[in-house]
């Protein structure tokens, strides 16, 4: 009997459960406020809501009266330039807007976040103006003071636009019976203006490992040691608002590659089929680039070359869109050298996130290549412990990369809640110790 009784009690717990807890969080809804989509996966959005806490936050974009997608590029000083587009649906539809804001390199995680939400209460300002909710905001400008002569003249910068970068990382890790070590280090140095972009790059890269197994005999050991170095210069001009040209220069040095010395030239160039000021929603690019190279090779090869001087050339095609049912990005290349073009190589590849429907989303990658003439492989082949250790590029005609996921996610539309406990709730997580 006591055990019904408890039954009863918890069945009856489990029953009231829904109707209590529904009761207390109807107050996260916000009436008459419009229902918002954050399109960012890099944005903390724990913090986005609790500045701008008067709108609805919704978990997918076909439940929301604002859509804001955000898109970003690469700034020549290192920074990112992100552009917000605000896209209305249901009451607010055909109603757009755009807004753009830069953060610096040297710019903290909380900088960032701050420039966030300043940038997404500007856009939902012509929205929030026409609901119910349109007193709750609070419009503040700072009182600006007449511009001095010095003020209002041209900021010098004392770098003339160039950007300076030193990095260096390794990491180690043994156990009895393996070990490794890899240090890697880069010098870059890069100069962009709207008109013309400058590259150098310096790098190094050094690779060890040991293993130790027991055979009958005793311990034997091997030894893997794998060494890298490249050095990239480039410059690129615009010629108008679709043209533009540029020439790249390069050397290599590879002991996987069976290459002590590779040297490089190529003029190229590009037309993207859209306005290259409309890059960060779609890019259609096209460029041809044509090749000189000098290769020193540390073995003979399977050609029965120590050197080689070749000509080669290549022609890439890619289509990028960001739009607001997800992002795609698809092309392809194709290459050959001049003096063989029955061994002509080629390269297809896709990406994708798209959101086939309410709650259903779709990503993948996929990328093959076949293969051209490897004219680097060593004419003695590769032992088996260098084929086991993936000391020596193999021969093949082609390689396959590809990856899939898919999720859908359904009930309540609405998103509003900020739980950080345990470390769950979303936006970001610090962790403190002594």
């Amino acid at each position: 009997m006591q055990k019904m009784k408890i039954k009863f009690l918890l069945l009856l717990l489990f029953i009231a459960s829904p109707v209590l807890v529904g009761q207390q969080n109807r107050g996260l809804i916000k009436e008459g406020a419009p229902n918002i989509f954050i399109d960012c996966s890099y944005c903390d959005i724990n913090f986005i809501k609790e500045q701008i806490p008067v709108v609805n936050y919704v978990r997918d974009r076909k439940d929301a009266d604002v859509h804001i997608l955000f898109t970003s590029q690469s700034t020549g000083s290192g920074g990112t330039s992100y552009t917000l587009l605000f896209i209305g649906q249901n009451k607010f539809e055909g109603l757009k807007d755009t807004v753009k804001f830069n953060q610096n390199k040297t710019d903290s995680d909380d900088d960032a976040r701050i420039k966030t939400v300043k940038a997404i209460k500007m856009g939902l300002v012509r929205y929030l103006s026409r609901t119910d909710i349109a007193d709750q905001m609070d419009l503040v400008f700072p009182v600006k003071a007449e511009p001095s002569a010095k003020s209002a003249a041209q900021p010098k910068d004392d770098w003339d636009f160039w950007v300076f970068k030193l990095s260096s990382s390794g990491n180690f890790s043994d156990e009895k019976n393996y070990s490794s070590k890899s240090i890697y280090s880069s010098v870059s140095a890069n100069r962009t203006t709207e008109d013309l972009k400058l590259s150098l790059s310096l790098s190094n890269s050094y690779y060890e490992s040991k293993y130790i197994y027991e055979t009958t005999t005793g311990d034997e050991k091997i030894l893997n040691i794998t060494r890298s170095q490249y050095a990239d210069a480039s410059m690129i001009k615009a010629i108008d608002g679709k043209w533009s040209w540029g020439v790249w220069g390069s050397w290599s040095s590879s002991t996987y590659n069976n290459i002590r010395a590779y040297y490089s030239i190529a003029p190229g160039i590009e037309y993207n089929i859209f306005p290259y000021s409309e890059s960060n929603v779609h890019q259609f690019r096209i460029y041809y680039k044509l090749y000189h190279s000098f290769t020193n090779y540390e073995e003979e090869t399977i050609y029965y070359k120590k050197k080689e001087n070749l000509w080669q050339q290549s022609l890439n095609a890619s289509l990028s869109l960001i739009e607001p049912w997800g992002s795609l990005s698809i092309g392809g290349e194709a290459e050959n050298y001049l003096n063989d073009f029955s061994a002509m190589g080629y390269r297809l590849f896709s990406s994708a996130n798209l959101r086939i429907f309410k709650g259903l989303s779709l990503n993948f990658y996929v990328n093959y290549a076949k293969i051209g003439k490897q004219l680097n492989l060593p004419l003695e082949g590769a032992t088996l412990e260098e084929v086991l250790l993936r000391r020596r590029q193999l021969e093949t005609s082609y390689n396959f990369y590809a990856f899939f996921g898919i999720s859908y996610s359904f009930g309540s539309i609405f998103n509003n809640a900020i739980n950080p406990r345990f470390g769950g709730g979303g936006g970001s997580t610090i962790f403190i110790s002594d």
